[in-house]
């Protein structure tokens, strides 16, 4: 009676745990290119990226590969073709970042790089000079408020005009992320997935547009439907995938584009864990595109690479990543406030 009890009482787990989960499922691997295969319905190849940002560019016309290592499905241009600097251009973050990689392509050793950001804040920064006045004790002052996506902007860098903020917590193949802070530059940015291109202050895109909001995080978010109801989402290059919300078409939304309070990167709350699993969607459309047969898996999946802060934004907040827009070209039009897809 015991094991029963034990038996009945798993199989409840599971079955609250699936709670909110619509459509077909399937299991997704732990493997991340596997991962990545099951949830665009794409292969990439890593041997092609290199080839792919070297290809013809003007100063407004970057090329861009959807093949680099640990980051397919998922545009990165060499910012600085002298040291190539591999960026990622993510409409998803608000901040430009650099990494520790993008310190060794400059010679710098960690313990060089922190005698540099020490003495521009002795001399720039009185404040937390006055407030740290031994060396050794500021260096892991600092180290201790990086981890947690606090101060980074006191080791600032700048490749030509274009400022990053330190980012040691992440680890990842590129150098750094271009944000909404480089994007805003521009009146007009084109994702030309057909070619592979990065167009800046491009002219209008002759397409179907379509009004969209920015947050005080600077997301760009559009409204699209599913099965016919009227869902918000975020425009996110930083994001292969689809993601969609916590109850999708339920008619009952609740997200609040003035409350960014608790989808910082330093979140650390609680957060619900949901099973490792990819849905199957259908009828979603987006300006005059109608998607079929398209895979989704939820933030707070078992595993997520998402950190918490943006698992527990993207319960409320859909997310369509790259894989609705590979088949076509994508314009955030920055003055008239519209995103437009070809």
């Amino acid at each position: 009676m015991k094991r029963k009890s034990l038996i009945i009482l798993f199989l409840d787990c599971i079955l609250c745990s699936c709670k909110g989960i619509t459509g077909r499922t399937e299991r997704l691997s732990y493997n991340p290119v596997k991962m990545t295969k099951q949830l665009t319905q794409r292969s990439f190849d890593s041997s092609k990226a290199i080839e792919e940002m070297s290809r013809e560019r003007t100063e407004k016309r970057i090329p861009f590969t959807m093949n680099y290592q640990w980051c397919f499905g998922k545009p990165v241009i060499d910012f600085d073709p002298e040291h190539h600097i591999y960026m990622q251009v993510d409409t998803g973050f608000t901040r430009n970042w650099y990494h520790t990689s993008l310190l060794r392509k400059m010679n710098l050793s960690d313990e060089d790089f922190m005698k540099e950001v020490i003495a521009n804040i002795r001399k720039n920064h009185s404040d937390v000079s006055n407030a740290h006045p031994d060396d050794e004790e500021l260096s892991n002052y600092l180290k201790k408020e990086w981890k947690n996506y606090n101060e980074n902007w006191l080791a600032e860098a700048w490749i030509g005009d274009t400022v990053l903020r330190y980012d040691p917590a992440s680890d990842p193949s590129f150098d750094g992320v271009l944000g909404e802070d480089f994007l805003m530059q521009y009146k007009r940015v084109t994702f030309d997935f057909v070619n592979n291109y990065l167009i800046l202050d491009d002219e209008k895109l002759d397409g179907t547009e379509i009004p969209f909001v920015q947050t005080s995080a600077k997301e760009v978010l559009i409204n699209f439907t599913y099965k016919g109801q009227q869902e918000l989402a975020m425009i996110d290059t930083g994001n292969y995938c689809f993601t969609p919300r916590h109850n999708l078409g339920d008619g009952k939304q609740d997200y609040d584009i003035n409350d960014n309070s608790n989808y910082g990167l330093a979140y650390n709350g609680k957060v619900p864990v949901t099973p490792r699993v990819m849905q199957t969607y259908d009828d979603i459309k987006i300006g005059q595109v109608t998607y079929n047969n398209m895979k989704g898996a939820y933030s707070t999946i078992r595993g997520s690479g998402f950190v918490k802060g943006s698992q527990l934004h993207l319960m409320k907040l859909n997310n369509l990543g790259n894989v609705f827009f590979y088949d076509h070209v994508i314009q955030i039009d920055y003055a008239d406030k519209v995103f437009i897809i070809k």
